[in-house]
């Protein structure tokens, strides 16, 4: 009887999923979508013919996923299910970036200005600290000497994040969005919480003192990696490059940054999974200056 009734419910929650209707909002250029099914997703992008993302300045449709398909974790993982999840990915790293060099913007402002000789103002001053705060720049010297040493971490901190290394270790940390984090948590890149309840509890280790972070979104989520990669200690080699290839007017090349995944995790040959996933797929294409484009 028990196992009749499992069958049952395995079965209502098949036909509800394959019943589902897409639930999205179309506005100011973007499709914001809140619930799909794997199909529904596919056909989406069929429709705006989001079909490639192998080629350099690429541009992809504002589409928007608030979380994984409802039914991705029934769907066999192949190549075409990878390839729908890279796809996933990309809008969102790049609404993401977006935002990140709306702010580089403002302090290359201020940089202007304050290499002009021209004295900032209150609100300047403050949004330099509040950012170096963000991206965790410290520094006791203080005055104009202050803001110089401000000014320069910043504008190495605050930049765009390698759309390749987003999307393969994303696809590495949840076996391409299968895993129990990425449908529960909206989490791809195993951020933890310490000394708290709240969270998502590890099953495999009861008496754990952390918690998988929960986010309310895939974008969210996003933005906190963007965030630790532009702030942590462990990326500083990664914001090197980054800075020296913005002033070579090209973007980083992967393999240089895939040793810096190593810092970062337990998984073993995190490296050789990276680079094998950024090769295979070919996403080194994806940080040569692609642009989100308004759908219409």
């Amino acid at each position: 009887m028990k196992n009749i009734y499992l069958f049952l419910l395995l079965l209502l929650v098949s036909i509800n999923c394959a019943q589902a209707k897409i639930v999205m909002e179309k506005k100011n250029g973007a499709i914001n979508v809140k619930s799909a099914t794997t199909q529904e997703v596919e056909t989406l992008f069929n429709q705006y013919k989001y079909e490639d993302y192998t080629q350099t300045r690429s541009k992809f449709p504002r589409i928007y996923l608030s979380r994984l398909p409802v039914d991705w974790q029934d769907i066999e993982t192949n190549d075409a299910k990878r390839r729908t999840f890279i796809r996933i990915m990309i809008p969102l790293i790049l609404k993401v970036n977006e935002d990140i060099l709306r702010e580089r913007a403002e302090i290359e402002e201020i940089n202007k200005k304050f290499k002009e000789g021209k004295k900032l103002n209150d609100k300047e001053l403050n949004l330099l600290e509040e950012k170096a705060e963000k991206y965790n720049i410290f520094t006791r010297i203080k005055g104009d000497d202050r803001t110089q040493i401000l000014l320069r971490r910043l504008l190495k901190n605050v930049d765009a994040v390698p759309t390749s290394i987003m999307v393969s270790t994303a696809a590495i940390f949840t076996d391409w969005g299968t895993s129990r984090l990425a449908n529960e948590a909206n989490s791809f890149y195993l951020e933890e919480i310490w000394y708290e309840d709240k969270g998502l509890k590890p099953l495999h280790d009861k008496d754990a003192n952390y918690r998988y972070r929960i986010f309310s979104s895939l974008e969210e989520c996003i933005a906190a990696r963007a965030l630790r990669l532009n702030s942590h200690v462990n990326f500083n080699y990664l914001r090197e490059i980054r800075e020296l290839s913005r002033l070579q007017k090209r973007p980083p090349y992967g393999p240089q940054l895939v040793t810096q995944m190593l810092k970062d995790n337990n998984f073993k040959n995190i490296s050789g999974l990276v680079d094998y996933t950024y090769t295979y797929y070919q996403l080194t294409k994806t940080d040569y200056f692609p642009e989100l484009e308004d759908v219409k």
